[in-house]
C-alpha cells in the first residue's frame, strides 16, 4: 500500500485541557533514496526549461500553510532556503543553485 499521500491527524488532550494536533506522514526509504539519487545525478544533467527542485510531502506543505506561508506562490529559491533552514534537505531533488 502506498502511504505517501496519507497524512494521519490525531488530537491529543493535554493536562491543562488544551488539544495538540499531531500530523504524521509516512515516507518510504525508497522515496528518500530516489530523491538522494536525483540530487546526486543533477550535477551531471543539463536542465532545459523546467527543473525539479524538490518533492515536498503533504505534511510539510500543510505545516507551511498553517504557518501563514503560500507554498503555491513561493519562488523556488525561497522553497530551497526554507527546506535548508528547517533541516529538510532530504526533500531537495537537485544540488544545483536555484
Amino acid at each position: 500500500m502506498n502511504v505517501f499521500n496519507t497524512v494521519h491527524t490525531d488530537l491529543i488532550g493535554q493536562d491543562d485541557g488544551s488539544l495538540v494536533i499531531l500530523r504524521q506522514q509516512e515516507l518510504s526509504d525508497d522515496f528518500l533514496a530516489n530523491l538522494r539519487d536525483e540530487r546526486l545525478a543533477s550535477k551531471n544533467v543539463r536542465e532545459r526549461e523546467y527543473m525539479k527542485v524538490a518533492s515536498i510531502p503533504a505534511a510539510v506543505f500543510d505545516l507551511w500553510c498553517a504557518q501563514g506561508l503560500d507554498p503555491w506562490n513561493m519562488e523556488a529559491k525561497d522553497i530551497v532556503a526554507r527546506l535548508r533552514r528547517d533541516n529538510l534537505e532530504a526533500f531537495l531533488a537537485t544540488s544545483k543553485e536555484v
